[in-house]
């Protein structure tokens, strides 16, 4: 069972002021799931967008908003959110700290589809 220390994880920015961090992926050896973590910087944010799986994830620092078909929810550290697939989902920090987030995905090389 492989072990991934945060140290040897490649980070890219995706969005400005967003990276990510993933690992266990397709790239990785991974089959069947997907495992990363983003941090968002102050003001940033991932745009709206859909997957064709669920997305799962978990706030582990900061807070922002939930953008999905309504009205924005607000989201801290310890929330646990889920958009079902195909759902339109975003994240935006509007905290003063780095908004940290896991997520998964039941799936390899998942596709972002944005949208407006």
């Amino acid at each position: 069972m492989p072990v991934f220390r945060e140290k040897d994880i490649k980070v890219r920015e995706i969005f400005p002021g967003v990276t990510l961090a993933q690992a266990v992926e397709y790239d990785n050896g991974s089959q069947a799931v997907t495992l990363g973590k983003l941090t968002l910087q102050p003001g940033s944010e991932i745009p709206p967008h859909t997957h064709p799986v669920d997305d799962c994830m978990i706030i582990i620092q900061g807070s922002g908003q939930l953008y999905t078909e309504g009205d924005p929810v607000p989201i801290e550290a310890g929330c646990h959110l889920w958009a079902s697939a195909n759902s339109r989902h975003g994240v935006k920090n509007t905290g003063s700290d780095p908004l940290v987030l896991i997520y998964t995905w039941p799936a390899v090389n998942v596709r972002r589809i944005m949208v407006k």
